[in-house]
């Protein structure tokens, strides 16, 4: 191994000062049971190392990503401002909660645990699913459940409503017209179920998906191949979720915290324009995102 020039800016670490947060209590005192060095070390060299090579190689495509969060952040501003009340709107708090999904698979791609970035993924997934379900249902009990960790609120439960829904009706006719396929549909499975189970492999760690069939190494490495497959797939998460904030808040468009100006339809053109043209569920994806004007 061999320290990284100081004239690279990844050369350095650096820790945040009180001024920089926007709440923070007290004054950081500075170490009291400082790590050891060789422990330290075993814990972040490989996946400093990937850190390297990934930026290295794919800094565009982190730029992308990292410039979805921030615009996703913008989302979480735009349907807050919908309610009275976010902390009783199931779409205000899966966004939010979304939001940190969103961050953690960036930095999990980016150090080369790929497995944890695709079940970021996941959740995101499920919960912004299950949100679209009680944004238009408006059960106060279903709701609550949730809240609660009712395990009957499941992603799978929300996709069987949302395909009987009125609402979702036009969408899914649009799509079964254009491509012969639907999101939630359960015969045959629409796109959303199953993308959904291809993410939840990694999560489940299923033969094939576990962490050693993917790097076929016992710590992080640098997969160019499986970095970029979860871009993909993290785009086609970010397209699905905005699809459903859109069914559940038709009126969302505009979104704060500008410059530059930014809406939800430039936001999921956007993410579209980066899915590669020759990804079969690319015409799917464009269905998807011509349906809203």
């Amino acid at each position: 191994m061999k320290p990284l020039s100081l004239s690279d800016f990844r050369a350095r670490r650096y820790m945040l000062e009180k001024k920089d947060f926007a709440m923070a209590s007290g004054r950081y005192g500075g170490p009291t049971n400082l790590i050891d060095k060789a422990t330290w070390k075993s814990i972040v060299s490989l996946p400093d190392d990937v850190s390297i090579r990934t930026s290295d190689k794919y800094g565009g495509q982190l730029e992308t990503m990292w410039d979805y969060w921030g615009m996703w952040t913008r989302v979480i501003g735009g349907v807050q401002a919908l309610s009275k009340k976010p902390q009783e709107s199931a779409m205000a708090i899966a966004a939010l909660d979304a939001c940190d999904e969103f961050q953690a698979a960036t930095y999990a791609s980016l150090v080369g645990y790929y497995r944890v970035a695709f079940s970021c993924l996941r959740n995101v997934l499920e919960q912004m699913t299950i949100a679209t379900q009680l944004s238009l249902s408006q059960d106060p009990k279903d709701f609550a459940d949730w809240r609660g960790g009712d395990e009957r609120i499941k992603f799978g439960w929300a996709c069987d409503f949302l395909q009987k829904n009125a609402v979702v009706a036009g969408l899914e006719l649009h799509l079964k017209t254009t491509t012969k396929d639907t999101l939630f549909d359960q015969t045959p499975k629409g796109l959303a179920r199953r993308f959904f189970r291809l993410v939840s492999k990694y999560t489940h760690g299923t033969s094939g998906f576990a962490d050693g069939d993917v790097r076929e190494s016992n710590g992080p490495i640098f997969l160019p191949k499986t970095f970029l497959e979860w871009c993909v797939a993290a785009l086609k998460t970010y397209l699905i979720a905005l699809h459903e904030l859109k069914l559940a808040h038709s009126q969302l468009d505009a979104l704060p915290w500008g410059p530059p100006d930014l809406s939800l339809n430039e936001f999921r053109r956007s993410v579209l324009a980066n899915i590669p043209s020759t990804d079969q569920e690319r015409p799917f994806f464009q269905a998807l995102v011509d349906f809203w004007i």
